[in-house]
């Protein structure tokens, strides 16, 4: 079943007197429990359709349905907003309060949750992403990996069905990446989480269900990240480089060697190079 469906969706930002379309006859189904990536180069208009479907902009042509509320109705917007969280690029932004569980009850009064529930739902939504017993702490002595799984700590208290990351690792270490990434997948195969992920690195894509690929404000293809992933016209029409381990794929090919399937992960490279006996 559907949770997120955008039907010819569009969205123009007005730019020196002219309207610049950002999004262009967008139509996409995003299945509850699923896990979506949503591929594109800086101005494929894929942080544009993530800000509709969190309500952060308004819906100017198309529809859109978000956990079964019209998101072009403007009364539907703080419910789409408690089903639908979004975790930013800078988790330096999202914070309010010098202290953890201060920054993430700030978002349990906002709707009104009962003060006898809140440090229940503080405490747990620090353990599910492993920052329990940094309650009393301040978020900006933190790592930058450590900082965003607060702030996906604080976006997960609310318990939304869906969460949204726009671009959340592109400003962290390789070593924070990874616990971000790491978190993310435990609230989807944990938790249940229907996670939509905005990212511009096609390594992340691999770990999705489905990945779609945005280019000029358009959906130019969709599938599974094997699909989308070893199609080189595809990634090029979107300005995007393969990962390293389909490249070598298709240069072996061409010097005559020829893999028995193509590899999208490095530990996929090395076993089809030198499988295991």
């Amino acid at each position: 079943m559907a949770i997120i469906e955008a039907t010819d969706l569009v969205h123009s930002y007005e730019y020196e007197g002219s309207h610049n379309r950002s999004i262009d006859g967008i139509t996409l189904h995003i299945e509850q429990g699923e896990w979506l990536v949503i591929l594109g180069k800086n101005g494929s208009g894929k942080t544009t359709f993530a800000k509709h479907i969190n309500a952060l902009l308004p819906v100017q042509g198309g529809e859109l349905s978000v956990a079964g509320l019209d998101a072009r109705d403007p009364a539907n917007i703080w419910e789409i907003r408690r089903h639908c969280g979004m975790v930013f690029q800078d988790p330096n932004n999202q914070f309010v309060s010098s202290v953890i569980e201060e920054d993430i009850a700030f978002g349990l009064e906002n709707y009104d949750t009962p003060e006898g529930e809140i440090p229940a739902r503080v405490e747990r939504a620090l353990a599910i992403v492993g920052m329990d017993g940094f309650e009393k702490k301040s978020p900006h002595m933190l790592s930058g990996g450590q900082k965003q799984r607060i702030a996906i700590a604080g976006v997960l208290a609310i318990d939304p069905q869906i969460i949204l990351f726009d671009e959340a690792t592109s400003m962290l270490d390789p070593e924070g990446r990874q616990e971000v990434l790491s978190t993310i997948h435990k609230l989807h195969a944990e938790e249940g989480k229907t996670i939509v992920m905005i990212t511009h690195l096609v390594e992340e894509a691999t770990l999705a269900d489905r990945v779609a690929v945005f280019s000029q404000g358009r959906l130019i293809g969709a599938g599974s990240p094997r699909e989308v992933l070893s199609d080189l016209d595809l990634l090029h029409n979107a300005g995007l480089t393969p990962p390293l381990p389909v490249k070598a794929y298709y240069d072996l090919q061409k010097e005559g060697v020829t893999l028995p399937c193509c590899p999208l992960t490095h530990h996929e490279l090395v076993e089809v190079l030198c499988p295991s006996k």
